[in-house]
């Protein structure tokens, strides 16, 4: 019986430190599967904050991107409108009643006369009988709403009263002014 003791003992030693072993294995296992699933969260909580800010800076780009078009969509309602209003001028000026125009070109070679006393006058067809008794020589017919254009007899002179380009300079200068009252300040 002496060996089975020792035999027994060498089992009983060697399952004790099969048992050691297999504990401390799982030990160093738990420990390496923690760090392994701490580095797994560190990594995913890292790219979850990339693709947060990713998002984050997606959707300010939207954002940017859909104010700048609202913006663009309410100055092209804008210029719809200001371009509405200067039709309907245009259309008023070609209107204009008779008398009415008969009394502004009157107004408008009066103007004339101060800087060019003599010359040729020229004007639209349609307002060529009603000028033609200024005094100036006529020059013929130009393509215009109305007004009249007084060149010099040495052509060194030139005086452009049209409607057309009075028209111009009014808008220009008071296109800030109208667009305040149609659409408010800025």
């Amino acid at each position: 019986m002496g060996l089975d003791r020792v035999v027994k003992d060498i089992s009983d030693k060697a399952e004790a430190e099969s048992r050691d072993i297999t504990a401390r294995a799982q030990a160093e296992a738990s420990v390496i599967k923690k760090d392994a699933e701490a580095e797994a969260k560190r990594a995913y909580d890292a790219e979850m904050a990339r693709a947060d800010q990713a998002i984050l800076k997606m959707r300010q780009r939207e954002l940017s991107s859909a104010k700048l078009d609202i913006k663009k969509s309410k100055l092209n309602a804008e210029k719809d409108v200001l371009q509405e209003v200067r039709s309907d001028l245009i259309k008023r000026l070609s209107a204009m009643p008779k008398e009415k125009k008969v009394d502004i070109l009157n107004k408008l070679i009066n103007m004339a006369r101060k800087d060019v006393p003599m010359g040729k006058i020229y004007s639209n067809a349609g307002d060529a009988e009603l000028i033609k008794s200024s005094g100036y020589e006529y020059g013929g017919n130009i393509k215009c709403i109305g007004g009249i254009i007084v060149t010099s007899m040495d052509g060194s002179v030139n005086l452009d009263y049209t409607f057309d380009s009075i028209m111009e300079d009014v808008w220009n200068a008071q296109m800030k002014p109208v667009s305040d009252i149609l659409f408010g300040s800025r």
